[in-house]
């Protein structure tokens, strides 16, 4: 007989010994090894998505972004569909609580069943978990699943919940604290990053300061084309935004009195920058100033 919990390796196409008594795994032993699973998926899903997010550059308004959802199922959905078809038979979850998963005739699934039996779960979540809560009192502990697919979980000779039971409250406990932490680091992290990038659009702008004020100067006059601009030395900002920061400007223009204008989008939201001179005698001094909707992100001095 096995140690609770320990691994067993059948055979290809051959399930293990069933145990004594109720051969097949009850709803409370099928509950510890889902949140086991759940643990687990939940940690791969994170690292995903943070990858996801990072490729895609905090754009919560991207393609890559509206597609992380789709590819977060499809990744729960692969990982129940390959370890039940394996030849264990069994998720890492259900393989520390003794359990497998055969069809009707004892036989190993194939992928394609697999995963036919984890969507067909989507049933008893729609039914308001009461087809999963049927595992624990139909003849052979089926789910609703289970009996839509077609297929049996058995229980593991020497097979318990215990070491399950207790790694899930372990684990809860731990995602609860690296959630509380996500929760306040990942948004900052992202705010932040964000900044970062935007300051590279205002840092662009600034460098026409000198060469408008320097216009102003010799000709009397704001400059009212970038050509002008260039001819007192300057350049069109828009050729000095940094590369990371060009997703997140639209355009930068010149408007009547010399002010500098950057249309700046940040995670579907649309406002602008503005840097505005005011000549006063032989000075000219410079306000930036910025829309609420992107406030919070462009620097602390454009936030007027």
């Amino acid at each position: 007989m096995s140690a609770p919990g320990a691994a067993y390796t059948p055979p290809i196409d051959q399930p293990p010994p069933v145990a004594a008594g109720s051969p097949y795994g009850g709803f409370w032993v099928r509950f510890a090894a889902h949140f086991v699973d759940g643990f687990i998926i939940g940690i791969g899903m994170a690292v995903i998505a943070f990858a996801w997010t990072l490729a895609s550059g905090f754009r919560s308004d991207s393609g890559a972004a509206n597609l992380l959802p789709l590819i977060l199922i499809a990744v729960g959905q692969i990982y129940h569909a390959c370890f039940v078809s394996s030849a264990r038979m069994a998720t890492p979850g259900k393989r520390l609580c003794g359990l497998y998963v055969t069809d009707l005739q004892g036989r190993r699934l194939s992928f394609g069943r697999a995963l036919a039996r984890n969507m067909a779960a989507l049933l008893s979540y729609l039914t308001l978990y009461i087809g999963f809560i049927m595992a624990g009192f139909t003849e052979r502990k089926q789910a609703l699943h289970d009996k839509i697919a077609g297929t049996l979980v058995h229980r593991q000779p020497g097979g318990s919940a215990a070491t399950a039971i207790a790694i899930v409250v372990a684990a809860f406990i731990l995602v609860a604290i690296i959630g509380v932490l996500a929760a306040v680091a990942i948004p900052a992290y992202q705010d932040y990053t964000v900044r970062a990038r935007v300051s590279g659009v205002v840092v662009a702008m600034s460098g026409t300061k000198a060469p408008i004020s320097e216009y102003a100067a010799r000709k009397g006059a704001w400059p009212t084309t970038w050509e002008q601009v260039e001819s007192a030395g300057g350049a069109h900002p828009m050729r000095q935004v940094p590369e990371a920061s060009r997703s997140f400007v639209d355009d930068i223009r010149l408007e009547q009195g010399g002010e500098v204008v950057a249309i700046v989008r940040i995670r579907g939201k649309t406002g602008q920058v503005r840097m505005t001179p005011r000549k006063t005698g032989d000075k000219v001094e410079w306000t930036c100033s910025s829309d609420p909707e992107i406030r919070k992100y462009v620097p602390v001095s454009c936030r007027s």
